[in-house]
């Protein structure tokens, strides 16, 4: 990837500092302290990995809680016949599950309070797969020497400005979900980023209505899609 194509990277630490959460593919905040993204589940390589931190979680669960259900069963006593076995297994994946259940309903509690941060957090994997594409595009330009090198320089060129101002919709975006997660009181700060948002889908637009026969259209229109989508997740915050 190009130098320039990968300044406009948005980093785990900066969207870490943007967003207040630890965010991965899968949780945010963490896997005990946060909630999963509802997109992952729509993945099948993510929704295998959510499966398998599941029974991680449950294994870990039922390790920790085996004394608690040593004690319920037998006291001090001791676990002395087939009875008292099946007893004693009973109770602890009882308990496991309880608490699995538990710790998914407060999962999903929590994910209710984060779902515009969800959609942003899509909207930015949406952002890194562009700019994956474009970068396979750069390696193709260079590799045919026959092309009109110089069309294709003040393409990209412009092309990169249009991502500059989807990135900025983005980062404006977290932030305002971020300032009304942590403070609703800040509504001037809102309408602010709101109407950065709006200038630069303005700017991004004209942009796409002049590329949009060429190659890089199709980039142009998903870097509109992508700044529409925020704007619309930002009005959706009011």
């Amino acid at each position: 990837m190009r130098s320039d194509l990968a300044d406009l990277k948005i980093s785990d630490r900066e969207l870490e500092r943007l967003t207040g959460c630890d965010v991965g593919d899968i949780f945010i905040g963490g896997v005990f302290g946060g909630t999963y993204r509802i997109s992952a589940l729509q993945n099948p390589q993510k929704l295998v990995a959510f499966c398998l931190t599941e029974a991680v979680v449950f294994l870990l669960i039922v390790v920790f809680t085996l004394p608690l259900s040593l004690f319920l069963t037998s006291g001090a006593n001791g676990v002395t016949n087939a009875s008292s076995i099946l007893r004693f297994l009973f109770v602890a994946a009882s308990i496991a599950i309880a608490l699995l259940l538990a710790w998914n309903l407060y999962m999903k509690w929590r994910g209710k309070h984060l779902r515009s941060l969800m959609r942003l957090l899509d909207e930015v994997d949406r952002y890194e797969d562009m700019l994956s594409a474009i970068a396979v595009l750069d390696r193709l330009e260079t590799a045919n020497i026959e092309r009109n090198l110089n069309s294709a320089l003040q393409n990209r060129s412009e092309i990169l400005e249009a991502i500059h101002l989807t990135r900025d919709n983005l980062i404006a975006g977290l932030t305002t979900e971020k300032i009304l997660r942590e403070n609703r009181g800040l509504l001037a700060r809102q309408q602010d980023l709101l109407t950065s948002i709006e200038t630069n889908l303005s700017l991004v637009r004209s942009l796409e209505v002049k590329h949009q026969a060429d190659e890089y259209g199709k980039f142009l229109n998903e870097a509109l899609q992508i700044g529409i989508s925020v704007h619309q997740e930002v009005q959706r915050l009011n």
